[in-house]
């Protein structure tokens, strides 16, 4: 829901596309077991196909084991998301933040937009402010997928 709002209120967002920043730092073997390689495979499918760019994909703060898991990752990967794709350490996690410009970034990682805590009280309140709309989307795509799929096996059958 918070990628439809960056559509909806942040045009730049679908133009210029987003990185995602993802704290792994807590993740465990029982974390990494449970992301089977069709999980793995669906989800980058999801990334290749979003209707937004992805700039890049930082994973920080990333433990020694869940580097197998990138490794996993990056197989289902096209050649362009692979180089768009990267796993820091606590030691490297310098190096995720040097591209990014400052005024983007929350002051705890050296930016001036805010903290994390201001910033995710701004999106909850904007997507909790447009639930219904994305409720109804969501409903729409659903209805809409349902009927296809019903479509294709009537189809079939014949």
């Amino acid at each position: 829901m918070a990628l439809e709002t960056a559509m909806k209120y942040y045009p730049a967002a679908s133009i210029y596309g987003y990185t995602l920043f993802i704290d792994v730092a807590n993740t465990t073997v029982r974390h990494i077991a449970q992301y089977r390689p069709y999980i793995l495979k669906h989800s980058v499918c999801l990334w290749q196909n979003y209707p937004m760019r992805i700039q890049l994909i930082n994973m920080f703060n990333a433990p020694l084991i869940f580097n197998i898991t990138a490794r996993i990752l990056r197989s289902f990967m096209t050649e362009k998301l692979k180089n768009r794709f990267n796993v820091y350490s606590d030691s490297t996690m310098h190096n995720c933040l040097k591209d990014i410009p400052a005024n983007i970034l929350p002051v705890e990682c050296g930016g001036t937009d805010g903290t994390i805590q201001e910033l995710t009280e701004y999106w909850k309140k904007l997507i909790e402010e447009n639930r219904d709309s994305l409720l109804n989307e969501n409903a729409l795509r659903m209805r809409k997928m349902t009927k296809s799929l019903q479509n294709s096996r009537i189809n079939k059958k014949y």
